[in-house]
């Protein structure tokens, strides 16, 4: 990775810095908006440990948009054919990614072999850093009459209450049903004889 254009990390410039002009109220210290050498630095090397670009952009001392401002600034020099820091800065953020990943696919592949290791850490890891690539697109629902009904439905809160008391309500009534025949006496002897007399009379 090369240094930007006018400056040398080797031969920094010396002597103090400039002294602040006199009535000149101080400046807040802010994330920063210019693309230098170490910012580049920190934030490849933040992406090759697992870093968000997010995260690698605040641990380098300025933010995400400007970051992804750079990159942008990267990708259409690169498209015309152009060369500068940023389009730098994009090829050494994408093999920064890129090596990351790379190993969490090995160790995704070492886990296949050994059932002691648990890939589902590694295989989220992978679908966070690269959606694209790594994250399986879910099915649609099966569309109802083809035999196997819907997978799932989506209700209101209302409507999952009123099917709820409807099931309660049908659930009491044959509740009641069954205890009121298991509370029924069962038919004695002698009204069994009485009528099967009634019958043979009747014939």
């Amino acid at each position: 990775m090369s240094s930007p254009r006018g400056y040398d990390p080797k031969s920094p410039p010396a002597g103090p810095p400039p002294k602040r002009k006199r009535g000149r109220p101080p400046k807040w210290n802010g994330p920063a908006s210019t693309l230098t050498f170490d910012i580049h630095r920190d934030v490849v090397a933040n992406l090759r440990k697992g870093a968000t670009k997010r995260m690698a952009a605040a641990l380098a001392g300025t933010t995400e948009v400007r970051l992804q401002g750079w990159l942008r600034r990267g990708r259409e020099a690169i498209e015309q054919g152009k060369r500068s820091r940023y389009t730098e800065l994009v090829q050494d953020v994408e093999k920064a990614e890129a090596e990351y990943q790379m190993g969490l696919v090995e160790l995704s592949t070492a886990a296949i072999g050994d059932k002691s290791m648990n890939d589902k850490v590694i295989r989220w890891r992978l679908s966070v850093a690269s959606p694209k690539d790594f994250t399986v697109p879910r099915e649609a629902p099966v569309a109802a009459g083809n035999g196997l009904g819907p997978l799932f439905e989506l209700v209101t809160p209302e409507q999952a209450r009123s099917r709820l008391d409807e099931k309660l309500a049908r659930f009491l009534e044959e509740h009641d049903k069954e205890e009121a025949d298991a509370a029924e006496p069962p038919p004695s002897k002698d009204s069994e004889e009485d009528a099967d007399d009634e019958d043979g009379d009747g014939s």
